[in-house]
């Protein structure tokens, strides 16, 4: 079955529940909303009815955005005393037909709760190589029985990227078909025309800088993973030499007075500028010269992926995920090892030639050739959600181009 007949072979909406720890401004959490919000506006025709559950029991940022785009959201904490029986009720009173939860190896409960409940389609979602909790003996336990839960209930196990896959399941996980790797899509229908120079123009009037500022950039929300305090620190070694550079902080980080005295510390007040959640980031992004992302660990970080496809260069800390999307933008994104010093960051900094119109227009020829558009990652999640209502040897959603399934492109021609 094909996208054509889509529609009419689902009668009912294809239900979707999506579990998340809380819906805040966190990547998966965008990238999800993003993926809600491609589908309603490009594909209305889909019958796709889409919920979120989340486990702390507490309002999110996003909760209004999500409800904004019709989906519900129930806040269900996980702590609670009667947490089963709520997400058993909650399960069988929705009907749903997937359940695709992005919790890391918690997923293992809550896909074992959804088969019990009788969901037919049943997804964990890896989206980081790392959970960031300590690894005592405890800890290594119920992951173990985790990972149990997840093998004898998820009937689809997906990663963001290679090393999500193998880090947090298993190395040979090639071997187990319910394995794949779906990368983070990113909407370029939202970014500025690369040769349009407003956006830098804008931006230095707003922060008021003057012309001659080279500006770095970084988009991350207030978690370790992040690395934010040796950021500060390359970023004044950099100033030594730099001494024209400006550090754009874009995240929930303003509230962080740890990260404020690590700016008065090094003596950078006035280089480092917090700007906050934004929702102009491609904007930003446009008009930076480098972003600078020297995180610990990640999945596939979507604010890289979002640098590159404006083809803003990236400096980025040496681990599987970058290097991975090393692979994919030569030339384009420059590796370096967390434990070089502050002063070897800052010099391969300085090394990056600044980006050019046609630098620009390569890089994003480059990204749209290679696997990180969100009309594929939409392909990719639809023929893994549709496995619920048919055999899945035989259902095969495909979006055309400009937002239109395969078939609506044959009618319109």
């Amino acid at each position: 079955m094909t996208a054509e007949g889509l529609s009419s072979s689902v009668a009912l909406p294809l239900r979707i529940l999506h579990i998340f720890a809380r819906l805040n401004h966190g990547g998966a959490e965008i990238r999800t909303l993003e993926l809600v919000r491609y589908l309603r506006t490009h594909h209305p025709e889909l019958p796709l009815e889409t919920h979120f559950c989340c486990l702390s029991g507490l309002p999110g940022t996003l909760d209004e955005v999500a409800r904004g785009l019709g989906c519900q959201v129930h806040l269900l904490p996980l702590r609670s005393p009667g947490f089963i029986a709520r997400f058993l009720k909650l399960l069988r009173d929705g009907r749903y037909d997937v359940v695709h939860s992005h919790v890391h190896h918690p997923s293992g409960l809550i896909t074992l709760l959804a088969k019990t409940a009788g969901v037919p389609c049943r997804v964990v979602h890896f989206r980081s190589i790392d959970d960031g909790r300590p690894p005592g003996f405890a800890r290594r336990m119920l992951v173990r029985l985790w990972k149990h839960l997840i093998d004898r209930s998820a009937t689809h196990i997906l990663g963001v990227s290679r090393c999500a896959l193998q880090a947090s399941w298993c190395p040979d996980w090639t071997g187990d078909n319910r394995c794949q790797v779906i990368y983070n899509g990113i909407d370029l229908g939202r970014f500025p025309d690369l040769m349009d120079r407003v956006a830098r123009e804008r931006l230095f009037e707003q922060l008021q800088l003057p012309s001659d500022m080279r500006v770095l950039v970084h988009v991350g929300r207030d978690t370790p993973a992040k690395n934010h305090k040796r950021l500060l620190s390359i970023f004044s070694e950099l100033k030594k030499s730099l001494p024209q550079a400006v550090l754009l902080l874009v995240g929930d980080l303003a509230q962080n007075s740890s990260l404020l005295g690590e700016v008065r510390q090094h003596g950078v007040e006035g280089s480092v500028r917090f700007l906050g959640r934004r929702d102009d980031v491609p904007f930003i992004l446009a008009a930076a010269d480098l972003m600078v992302f020297p995180s610990l660990w990640e999945g596939m970080p979507g604010a890289v992926l979002e640098s590159l496809a404006v083809g803003t260069p990236v400096v980025a800390s040496d681990i599987l995920p970058h290097r991975e999307i090393a692979e994919q933008f030569p030339g384009c994104i420059w590796l370096v090892p967390l434990e070089e010093s502050d002063k070897t960051w800052a010099e391969r900094i300085t090394q990056v030639p600044q980006p050019t119109p046609a630098t620009r227009l390569a890089a994003r020829s480059a990204f749209l050739a290679g696997p990180f558009s969100l009309q594929r990652a939409a392909e990719q999640l639809l023929n893994i959600w549709c496995s619920a209502r048919a055999d899945k040897n035989l259902f095969h959603v495909e979006l055309g181009s400009h937002g239109k399934t395969t078939a609506e492109q044959r009618r319109a021609a």
